[in-house]
């Protein structure tokens, strides 16, 4: 229910003050990183990937501190639909991506999540060092990025993928699909692991592509996270074994038919 002049009198320069404040502490949280958090990580770890676990976990510990001031400034409510499917260790979880703060909502939930990034975070003084630290990968690694990512599935960690690369797009044609890319697929082809899709639907749409986030709600945006049924990925591997493009593009049409079902059925 939408509140009452009043009470929006009241919130909204509240909520802008608190909303750049939780922004402003998300930039100088990664400068803190670099000059606190990762000092203390090369003194206490033994190897690389105790070290790279223990960066993830401050990684998540801050994501959930970010996303209950989120909450606290009645600008979202989360909701998650079947959560035990994102606590299955070495998943690899496709989601749909309506909200710049669905990445942090999810990285904040799944236990020792990794991702991949845009290659250019790394040269953001806000962001490097929690990157390096994490091990994440970047859409610059290549080939080589799915021999690392495979042997992190069996370590137990759990990759979080955004298929579409980017922001779904506000004006999406009813019975259309984004544009996804293959990553998710690729992966999970290569691994013979199956694909968790995770359908995030945002209402109101707040941190989109086009709009920055002094662009307020006039209700707090309920962001779903529906985890469905795991896309086994036993029916493609003949396929793959002949043309791995054709499985990972097949494979990657029917992911983006389970995010999308809703978009493609209101067309129908």
């Amino acid at each position: 229910m939408s509140a009452s002049p009043l009470l929006r009198l009241i919130l909204v320069p509240l909520q802008f003050t608190g909303t750049a404040i939780a922004f402003a502490l998300f930039g100088v949280g990664g400068i803190l990183y670099g000059l606190l958090v990762t000092p203390w990580l090369k003194l206490t770890s033994r190897t690389p990937e105790e070290s790279r676990k223990r960066a993830r976990a401050v990684v998540r510990f801050f994501f959930r501190v970010f996303v209950g001031f989120i909450r606290v400034l009645r600008l979202a409510r989360i909701e998650v639909v079947n959560p035990e499917g994102l606590m299955r260790p070495g998943s690899i979880i496709a989601a749909s991506h309506p909200s710049l703060i669905d990445v942090v909502c999810l990285i904040s939930i799944v236990p020792e999540a990794t991702t991949i990034v845009k290659a250019k975070l790394l040269s953001n003084p806000f962001t490097r060092f929690p990157i390096l630290a994490s091990g994440y990968a970047t859409n610059a690694d290549g080939p080589e990025a799915l021999e690392a990512l495979s042997r992190e599935l069996e370590s137990g960690a759990s990759f979080v993928i955004f298929p579409e690369g980017t922001r779904t797009p506000r004006d999406l044609p009813p019975g259309e699909l984004p544009k996804m890319h293959r990553g998710a697929a690729q992966l999970a082809l290569h691994t013979g692991r199956p694909i968790t899709p995770v359908r995030v639907t945002a209402e109101p749409r707040w941190l989109t592509k086009d709009r920055g986030w002094w662009h307020l709600p006039e209700k707090p945006m309920v962001l779903t996270f529906e985890v469905l049924p795991e896309i086994p990925v036993a029916d493609y591997l003949p396929l793959y074994n002949s043309s791995p493009r054709s499985a990972a593009r097949r494979l990657t049409e029917d992911l983006g038919a389970r995010l999308f079902e809703h978009n493609v059925e209101a067309h129908v």
